[in-house]
């Protein structure tokens, strides 16, 4: 809900500097709040992201009012939230995806969804021909997916305000595997990730509706469901006793919703 009018929308179109102010003033809160959840992983909030990206949202809402067609407030709030939303979500991919440029950070997250959350598969995928003119060189996907995972270090300390200052990512591996802390190497860190991954991909579709679930597995062929990536939808649909069109919008939904979940819980280690 909005309480801007018809004419103050098209007054600031016209760049009328009342209008232009009344329109910053309504989404202010909007931008903070949006600024927030791109800059929140894992429970975690970055204050720090939240400023810069509450300035780029600001900006966004300025280059915003020129750009919208019409004057009717609903739909001009709709167009300001979607241009704060695409400037932030690249502005996070440059914060967070170092090493990557936007448009390749881009790419490996469409490759992340359709890997189901695998970014090892994701790397394949995105460097595959399927991607067509999406398709990223081979170093380019290794690249995204070692931004994606982040560079680690055994030494590196984790969770010190519960384990203290001197607790390091070796010494979790080293727990978790069952192993002493001294015989852990680097491979080991992969091998761990990988374990991490796998449980967060099954506790991301555990949220999910039970037919956006099932089809998310059946296009990935995720036991205990078969693989039917290959097959048209009417086959699955079949067998699910649904029909293509359900079929087809459980996969879009519950992508979104997978990906939206996945991201959250991706960093939780």
């Amino acid at each position: 809900m909005t309480t801007l009018t018809h004419a103050q929308i098209a007054d600031a179109k016209s760049n009328d500097l009342d209008a232009v102010s009344s329109v910053i003033r309504e989404t202010e809160e909007l931008v903070k709040a949006r600024a927030r959840r791109f800059a929140t992983t894992s429970g975690h909030t970055d204050t720090d992201l939240v400023e810069d990206l509450a300035q780029v949202g600001r900006i966004a809402v300025w280059e915003a009012i020129s750009e919208f067609a019409g004057d009717d407030p609903a739909q001009f709030m709709a167009h300001i939230d979607r241009s704060i939303t695409r400037a932030m979500a690249d502005t996070r991919r440059e914060a967070t995806r170092p090493g990557v440029s936007v448009y390749t950070a881009k790419r490996f997250e469409q490759a992340l969804c359709m890997a189901a959350g695998d970014p090892y598969e994701a790397e394949k995928i995105a460097a595959s021909e399927e991607r067509g003119t999406d398709r990223l060189t081979p170093d380019l996907a290794r690249a995204a997916r070692l931004s994606w995972l982040g560079l680690d270090s055994l030494d590196r300390p984790f969770n010190g305000a519960r384990h203290g200052d001197n607790f390091t990512l070796g010494d979790v591996i080293a727990q978790e595997m069952s192993i002493p802390a001294d015989l852990v190497d680097s491979a080991d860190i992969a091998s761990h990730r990988r374990s991490v991954i796998r449980e967060q991909v099954h506790r991301s579709l555990g949220l999910l509706s039970e037919r956006q679930r099932h089809v998310l597995k059946a296009d990935h062929g995720i036991a205990p469901v078969g693989f039917y990536g290959d097959q048209p939808d009417a086959v699955l649909a079949d067998d699910m006793g649904a029909t293509p069109y359900q079929v087809k919008q459980a996969r879009v939904k519950g992508k979104n919703r997978f990906s939206e979940l996945y991201r959250a819980g991706a960093r939780a280690w």
